[in-house]
């Protein structure tokens, strides 16, 4: 639980610290709907955030999400700025 309390207070974005949250709020014994209701968030969303927090620990309630690749090579992005 220390660890993800600190990832609490690491300031995490958004959809990450409502997961955090949500795993916190499971283990000190709140309803599911309890949860969905504070945070406004989906049920599911709680049950996977649980879930992937129970696999893989904090890392399972960071984002995947990397963006997407860009269109322009390096030479036509310097080509844009000068």
């Amino acid at each position: 639980m220390d660890s993800l309390e600190q990832f609490i207070q690491s300031n995490p974005p958004s959809r990450e610290l409502k997961r955090a949250l949500a795993v916190q709020m499971i283990e000190r014994g709140y309803s599911y709907r309890a949860i969905r209701d504070v945070l406004q968030v989906s049920i599911g969303f709680i049950s996977n955030s649980n879930q992937s927090y129970e696999d893989k620990g904090v890392a399972g309630l960071k984002s995947n999400y990397w963006g997407t690749q860009g269109y322009l090579k390096a030479q036509q992005k310097q080509e844009l700025f000068t």
